[in-house]
């Protein structure tokens, strides 16, 4: 049994403190959020980039050839018309001639969807830059809000602690020990008002004798499942 009426005060103020930080903690994962997305957003243009430099070699690469294969073509033309040309090797032009269109005319089509696929790149890239320089700005701008946020909120938390060390001076050394202890071990809520014969904290049923005890005074018990401090406020007989 724990004398709990002055703990109850005490606690009060270790959850608005436990609020406060949460807060703190709160802003700060935004503003990291925040930043991530910007990262992973910076991240995707780079390897947009990467891909739109890998296309343009590989589109002039392919200009070069398509352009090689349109000069020996025409250079096979100029053959074919010159004069006294056995049929043998006029024969073997034709099939060159034939085959270099049919390569230009593959490279062409190629060419051309390289030409979309770096259109489409260029204005995508140009695009996301802009908006990751101005969620860059949105950023500063809410990193400095946050911030203020942040002070007002430990400003807070100091005059709470303030006001919890002087609340603690009217408690037992005893029973704040075991409070602080218990506060350590749960990481937040220690003691429980109770109206219904199960522990608020974990749900578990109170044994009959356990009730009883809890019902004949004001101070709190021990759950035995959880270790919260529990006290009633129900009905008494």
């Amino acid at each position: 049994m724990i004398q709990c009426k002055t703990l109850i005060p005490l606690q009060e103020l270790d959850l608005k403190i436990d609020a406060a930080n949460a807060q703190i903690e709160e802003k700060k994962q935004k503003a990291l959020r925040m930043q991530t997305e910007i990262n992973n957003d910076a991240a995707l243009i780079e390897k947009k980039q990467a891909l739109l430099k890998k296309i343009q070699l590989r589109h002039r690469a392919a200009e070069s050839e398509f352009e090689g294969l349109n000069t020996a073509a025409k250079n096979s033309q100029l053959k074919l018309e010159s004069a006294g040309i056995p049929p043998a090797a006029y024969s073997a032009l034709e099939r060159e001639i034939v085959g270099y269109k049919a390569k230009a005319a593959e490279l062409e089509t190629k060419v051309l969807e390289d030409m979309e696929k770096i259109d489409v790149l260029e204005k995508d890239i140009e695009k996301g830059l802009k908006i990751v320089a101005g969620r860059r700005e949105h950023l500063v701008q809410v990193k400095s809000r946050l911030n203020d946020e942040i002070l007002g909120v430990k400003k807070e938390i100091d005059l709470l602690k303030t006001e919890r060390g002087q609340c603690s001076l009217g408690i037992e050394t005893g029973i704040l020990e075991k409070y602080e202890e218990l506060r350590q071990q749960r990481r937040g809520q220690v003691l429980y008002a109770c109206e219904s014969p199960a522990c608020p904290a974990c749900g578990m049923g109170f044994p009959g004798g356990f009730l009883n005890s809890l019902t004949s005074h004001e101070n709190a018990e021990s759950c035995s499942s959880c270790s919260a401090l529990v006290y009633w406020t129900g009905l008494r007989d």
